[in-house]
């Protein structure tokens, strides 16, 4: 005979998930307890915010009195309130809330965030919590006045009631529900719901409204002008009856009633039954009316804690005050019951014309079914995304003054602006973190002259890194560096002769132009196709080192990759390297992350970008494309960062070499940054100086890796010599390098290979991303217009989140505008 099985006591953790699974049942249960908190702290304004029916996000925000700081640490534990003290407070309760299992339950079956800010608090404190508990202690924040919940993943940690649930669709329907029926009976509360990523909302009422102007705005006009108001206060039982009930001349299929109960939204089988028995004698058969009641009954004469969901109550003299309601509502539909509307439209005279008289009046209607379809007005594009524009070939990027040094702007105080990813706020900077973003006051850094000047079809990008001079004008393999700052225009005839005269003509006029600049220096090395110069020696007299190059034709596949056996990749990224060689990269991480950008990238933002029309720069933030029949704002910085990112992805080790003609202390570039307000430096962060040379430390330990990979060359004395070129005729801001030294040595994982080059990516294409706009760069709109986004429209394979945070965002088409104008 077997033994009985031991009692044990279950773990708190399983008891508050069964608990949680008792209170929160779906979405619609969480947000029902988060409007009632909301309501509780006297809120004017809620907003919802939802995406996949409430599983995915779930978010509440309102302007109520908010969650003080020191309360943050217990809010989400169970039986904590503000509402209850003693059992005997049931009573006389008058608030939603009084077991204080809302947060708690939610907390044990989803990721749970809250950001409030109370009116004597300086700012706003952000706190996460998992099973009831502080993930770390509350931080300080930008918020406004009130609360936000945000609940991520709701039942990731039981998946049987996640499976249980029905289509996204059918969950977003109960939450719309449940903001119906409070924005009804709480019309001085303006309610939002929209879902994520939505710009026009499921539901809006406005604050101050009132009750029908609301039924108006949620279920029509229909049930609105059909409505019969029903008000009764009774001192026997003592309870008030205040109602909306639709009359006899309104029907529908089914049967809606919005029932609360001393302003809690609860269900009762006895009132609903009533109802329908009521209406039953006055409408036909399967028709059911639209009814709100509201009852107000007296505190101590109701039992609100009978189910854990709070959606059913008891209450004394329950018979007799249902028989009070029903009375109530028969005198008024027996008083408005003389006579019925019916709301009909005038049917129009019906004319039959023969298909012979159509063809007669109209030729081409017997062959309207072998023709094309004419494309009206509204619908037909009138712009070819291939046209260009002459100012194209009209400008010349702007250059720094010859005489300004990187070094110069030490005795500048720079405001950099850190911006936080996720919501776009600046943010202060923790030195041993920091975020950068450039200087709103640069010049353009380097000089791209010489680059027009030289004939395209024999130049190569190589780098003599040994060579001590600044500036260097190497014409063939064989042929020595030289000073361009020391050549005269009696050695520039000597050192150009022997080629043909158009080249010659150009190497001329370019030894002219750069022999009286001294700071900057773009150079482009020309190698004879079949010689045996390869790349140069690495810096400070390093052993060279032989890398295998390999021609690659322009019908090669674009990432320049040509692994036998392997197809072209799709889709294609062109490359943007200035060189005419290419080395095959067969690193996996690089792949890996080639493959990833691939996979994620959305097919119809890449269809609109690949036929967009420039229209013109808003700022040297947004700008205005054409695509097809609409018109959008694009984020160009967004736009840019990705652009950068895949392009150092796909130009991997085959970038060209801006070289500096005087290089720049790592140690001074990081002081720069340390020095920025924005960076948040406190002496209990150690010296500047200390935390300058370990960024300096870094970089030099990584500096090889940095070379080879990315033409990010550092000498051995931790000297910033180049970086890379990844876009031609296109020159990242100076402004913004102390900022982005820093973010190398902080934000960039050197710990595993595949990370690490994604963040070298990442912080170079932010980096290159900002377009600068000052007196010293006044064509900012033309390298916008003619360089950015058409490498934009050729290349760039928009990741799918583009498509859902505003980066490029419709603003207008062509049929609505056609609407309003009646014409093009």
């Amino acid at each position: 005979m077997s033994r009985p099985a031991k009692i044990r006591k279950l773990d708190e953790t399983v008891v508050n998930r069964i608990a949680a699974g008792e209170v929160i049942q779906r979405p619609a249960n969480a947000l029902k307890e988060l409007i009632e908190n909301s309501l509780d702290a006297k809120a004017s304004s809620i907003q919802v915010t939802v995406k996949e029916g409430g599983l995915k996000i779930l978010q509440i925000q309102d302007n109520g009195t908010g969650i003080r700081k020191e309360d943050m640490d217990i809010v989400c534990e169970r039986f904590t309130t503000s509402k209850l003290q003693q059992f005997e407070d049931l009573k006389s309760i008058a608030t939603f809330g009084f077991r204080g299992e809302a947060l708690a339950s939610i907390s044990h079956v989803a990721q749970l965030t809250i950001t409030t800010k109370v009116a004597d608090d300086p700012c706003a404190y952000k706190a996460s919590y998992i099973d009831s508990k502080l993930k770390a202690p509350p931080k300080p924040c930008a918020g406004s006045q009130g609360t936000t919940i945000l609940i991520e993943n709701l039942f990731y940690n039981v998946p049987t009631r996640r499976r249980a649930l029905k289509s996204p669709a059918e969950e977003l329907s109960r939450i719309t529900e449940v903001v119906n029926k409070y924005a009804i009976h709480n019309s001085n509360v303006g309610f939002v719901l929209r879902k994520h990523g939505d710009i026009v909302p499921q539901v809006r009422t406005q604050h101050n409204s009132t009750k029908v102007a609301n039924i108006q705005t949620i279920f029509g006009v229909a049930v609105a002008r059909e409505l019969l108001e029903v008000e009764h206060t009774d001192d026997t039982y003592k309870f008030k009856l205040c109602g909306l009930v639709t009359n006899a001349n309104y029907s529908n299929k089914n049967f809606t009633l919005l029932l609360f109960i001393n302003n809690r939204l609860v269900e009762s089988t006895p009132i609903k039954k009533m109802l329908e028995d009521l209406y039953s004698v006055y409408l036909p058969r399967k028709a059911h009316p639209w009814c709100y009641i509201s009852l107000e009954i007296n505190p101590a004469n109701i039992d609100v804690n009978v189910h854990p969901t709070k959606h059913e109550v008891r209450f004394l003299h329950e018979e007799a005050i249902i028989g009070k309601v029903k009375d109530a509502v028969d005198a008024q539909l027996l008083g408005n019951n003389a006579s019925r509307t019916f709301y009909a439209q005038a049917r129009l005279p019906q004319v039959d014309i023969t298909k012979q008289a159509l063809e007669e009046v109209i030729p081409e209607y017997s062959n309207a079914g072998n023709k094309e379809k004419p494309v009206h007005a509204y619908q037909m594009i009138r712009t070819d995304s291939s046209d260009q524009k002459l100012e194209k070939f009209n400008f010349t990027v702007n250059t720094s003054s010859a005489n300004q040094s990187l070094n110069e702007s030490k005795e500048v105080k720079s405001t950099i602006v850190t911006e936080n990813k996720e919501d776009g706020q600046p943010k202060r900077l923790n030195p041993t973190k920091y975020a950068a973003e450039k200087a709103p006051n640069e010049s353009s850094f380097f000089d791209s002259l010489l680059e027009d000047c030289l004939p395209h079809q024999t130049s190569t990008q190589v780098e003599n890194l040994a060579k001590p001079s600044t500036s260097y004008a190497p014409l063939d393999g064989n042929t020595k560096a030289q000073d361009v700052s020391e050549i005269e225009n009696d050695e520039v005839e000597k050192a150009v002769s022997g080629g043909d005269s158009t080249t010659d003509e150009a190497l001329k006029r370019v030894f002219q132009y750069l022999g009286n600049r001294d700071n900057i220096d773009y150079v482009k090395t020309i190698v004879e196709p079949g010689s045996s110069q390869d790349l140069a020696d690495r810096h400070d007299g390093s052993k060279t080192k032989k890398t295998d190059l390999q021609i690659t034709s322009p019908s090669k596949n674009a990432t320049g990759e040509t692994t036998s056996g392997s197809k072209p990749k799709k889709p294609e990224f062109k490359s943007y390297s200035v060189n005419a060689t290419r080395r095959e990269v067969k690193l996996t991480s690089v792949l890996k992350l080639r493959k990833n950008v691939e996979d994620n990238y959305h097919e119809g933002l890449r269809d609109i970008l690949s036929n967009m029309i420039f229209v013109g720069c808003i700022d040297e933030t947004f700008a205005l494309i054409q695509s097809g029949l609409n018109l959008y704002i694009c984020n160009t910085p967004k736009l840019l960062e990705e652009l950068f990112y895949e392009i150092m992805l796909y130009d991997f080790e085959n970038y060209g070499v801006m070289q500096f003609s005087e290089p720049v202390s790592l140690s001074d570039l990081a002081m720069l940054g340390l020095e920025t307000e924005e960076a948040g430096w406190t002496e209990e962060d150690g010296e500047k100086e200390e935390l300058a040379n370990s960024v300096k430390e870094l970089l030099l330990e990584k500096a090889d890796m940095m070379n080879e990979y990315f033409s990010i060359i550092i000498d051995k004395k931790g000297m910033l010599k180049s970086l890379p070129i990844l876009l031609d005729k296109y020159f990242p801001s100076k402004a913004g390098m102390p900022l982005y030294v820093l973010r190398l040595a902080t934000e960039v994982d050197w710990t595993a290979e595949q990370s690490c080059f994604d963040g070298i990516c990442r912080e170079t294409a932010k980096y290159f991303s900002y377009v600068s706009r000052n007196d010293e760069n006044p064509e900012w709109q033309n390298v916008t217009e003619h360089i950015l986004y058409p490498a934009i429209k050729n290349s760039l394979l928009p990741p799918k989140h583009f498509a859902h945070d505003s980066t490029i965002l419709q603003i207008a088409r062509l049929p609505d505008l056609y609407r309003v104008f009646e014409r093009c």
